[in-house]
Formats: C-alpha cells, structure tokens, sequence
C-alpha cells in the first residue's frame, strides 16, 4: 500500500522537470549566444510599438534561433525578440543603429543573410536579409570583404 503514494509522485515528476530543463536550456543558450550580454546594455523593458516580423530566423554567437525572432525597428534602433514560448532569459532588445557595426551579406545555399558586429563586445548576430529589407535605411553600409 505506501508504494502507491510513490508511484503517484514519480507520475507528476515529468511534468515538473520537464519545464524545468526547457528554462534551464534557454538561460544557457542565451549565456552561450551572447543575448545575456546585450541584454544588459540593450533590454526593452517596456513595448516600444515598432513594425515587425515575426518567425525570422537568425544566429547569435553560436546560438541558432531557427522561425523563432521577431525583429523590427525604426529611428530608434533594432527590435529583436524570441517569441513567447522560448523567451526565458531572452528579454526583447531595442539596439541602437550607432552600435551595430560591420555589416557583412552572406548567402548559404538560397537564403541571404546580414552579419554583424554589436555593442561594445562586439557580439555576433546573422539575421535573414529579407527581415531587414525594410529597415536598410538605417542600417551601416555593408563592408566589402
């Protein structure tokens, strides 16, 4: 009979561990990328109303964010966020057009990609050209390699 209560508990442990390692997964990934360190010089506290798109996908250090980024901007500078199921540890960032630096086109098989340079750390961020097609105008010139 008391092996019963046990069994009961083991039941419920999946369902608290599994969340559990989904936030664990996400802090990390958002200390290796590099999103933890812009996050201090960067975070959008607050809904800043910018036009955005949402399921982009792109790279942070060595973190690939595949369909899951919302970026946008305006004047004030570049709105990057995760979506809602993912964005423990990733607070949405608005980034200052002055910050971003180095500004580099990619293309792997058929997708484009812009490669930058951002924040005085100069962390590594690869967005889909398309998702900043309208935002060109404030962004850096490209570098020729």
């Amino acid at each position: 009979m008391s092996s019963q209560p046990a069994s009961h508990a083991l039941a419920w442990l999946p369902l608290v561990l599994l969340p559990a390692m989904f936030v664990l997964v996400s802090f990390t990934l958002s200390k290796m990328g590099g999103w933890t360190r812009l996050a201090r010089d960067y975070r959008l506290d607050k809904g800043g109303g910018f036009p955005c798109r949402s399921f982009v996908s792109g790279h942070m250090g060595w973190v690939e964010y595949r369909s899951c980024l919302t970026v946008g901007g305006d004047a004030r500078g570049l709105y990057l966020a995760v979506l809602l199921p993912f964005r423990a540890a990733h607070p949405p960032l608005c980034i200052p057009w002055s910050d971003i630096h180095d500004r580099r086109h990619e293309r792997h098989f058929f997708i484009h990609w812009d490669t930058f340079l951002v924040g005085p750390e100069r962390v590594k961020l690869r967005l889909q050209s398309s998702a900043l097609k309208p935002l060109d105008k404030y962004l850096p010139p490209v570098v020729q390699a």
